[in-house]
């Protein structure tokens, strides 16, 4: 996979083809299995099927891929091979869910509310977006605490199948909430606070570098002010809010930072409770899931070859039909 500031991948709906976001490019690259390459498009521009800043993904259920467009606020629906199908403006640029259909559908943060812990008002909007229209079919806030996070601080949310949400909080720290309003707060069993090493400061500094380079600020202001902080900072339970879902029998499944050396691991939870963990090889970015298929962008470790010293990027794929709480 190419070199990419963006961490996004999206298993279609054949469990065959992948597709993930070249930042550098402003384009997508769908590849199947064997990286055979099925398309690649997008360029500059405002017009049908370009991009000002492709963001993020999700599947179409008839075998098409969506994009978000940051800076155009639109979500473009193309054919894996890169035949531009339809576009449609959003009401507030929104990290999709894993799907759509015939409405694309999302949710975005209310960052006043995290700040309070999502105790004065809803902590996520959700949004429902007919592709035909445009036209907002829901728009609902997410429930409200108070929850009992000794940490205090709830960071981001996404909705479940079945009316219910999940919140991931400070400290290892997850939400879950049923449609009746009824939460269970847990605290991930196996986390432990892991201080960054230079991998991770490496990461953020490329991401930090990158930010200042697109909103046309000093590449470097601030930079060595975050870096020194985060270093002293223990890693979240969480890789990061993008990298959680719902499967299909409504698990939920979260990327974590724990080792993240030679190992990555996911966590999986089923009614509120830890039912597993899925170790997968090298360094997850990010993932995605559907029927039995796992796909998981990787950066690979940097060996003797690597003379440029940055990590390759690929894509892995998983048959996870056999796993133990798999039915």
């Amino acid at each position: 996979m190419p070199l990419s500031e963006s961490n996004e991948v999206a298993l279609l709906a054949d469990e065959r083809t992948a597709c993930v976001i070249d930042s550098y490019e402003g384009q997508v690259r769908c590849v199947d299995g064997e990286g055979a390459v099925a398309g690649v498009f997008g360029r500059e521009g405002e017009g049908p099927g370009e991009f000002g800043d492709p963001t993020y993904l999700a599947r179409g259920e008839a075998g098409t891929v969506g994009v978000v467009d940051s800076d155009l606020g639109r979500f473009t629906v193309f054919e894996p091979s890169g035949a531009y199908v339809s576009d449609v403006l959003l009401p507030d640029v929104f990290p999709p869910l894993p799907s759509f259909d015939t409405a694309v559908s999302g949710v975005s943060l209310d960052y006043m509310a995290m700040l309070d812990g999502g105790n004065s008002g809803s902590l996520m909007t959700r949004y429902d977006v007919t592709l035909a229209s445009g036209q907002v079919v829901r728009e609902e806030g997410s429930p409200r605490g108070p929850w009992d996070v000794g940490c205090g601080q709830v960071i981001y949310g996404i909705p479940d199948h079945e009316e219910g949400w999940v919140f991931v909080a400070c400290e290892g720290h997850l939400i879950f909430v049923g449609d009746t309003g009824d939460a269970t707060v847990l605290r991930a069993p196996i986390y432990v606070p892991e201080l960054p090493d230079e991998r991770d400061v490496a990461r953020l500094e490329e991401m930090l570098r990158g930010f200042n380079r697109r909103r046309g600020f000093p590449i470097s202001e601030g930079v060595e002010e975050r870096l020194e902080s985060y270093r002293a900072t223990p890693k979240n339970y969480y890789l990061s809010t993008g990298e959680q879902l719902f499967d299909a029998a409504n698990r939920y499944w979260i990327a974590t930072q724990r080792d993240q050396h030679e190992w990555s691991y996911l966590d999986v939870y089923e009614n509120a409770e830890y039912v597993g963990s899925v170790r997968v090889r090298d360094r997850l970015r990010a993932f995605d899931l559907l029927g039995s298929t796992l796909v998981v962008l990787v950066e690979r470790r940097v060996g003797p070859d690597d003379g440029d010293g940055i990590p390759d990027r690929a894509l892995d794929w998983y048959d996870i039909g056999d796993l133990p709480f798999r039915r």
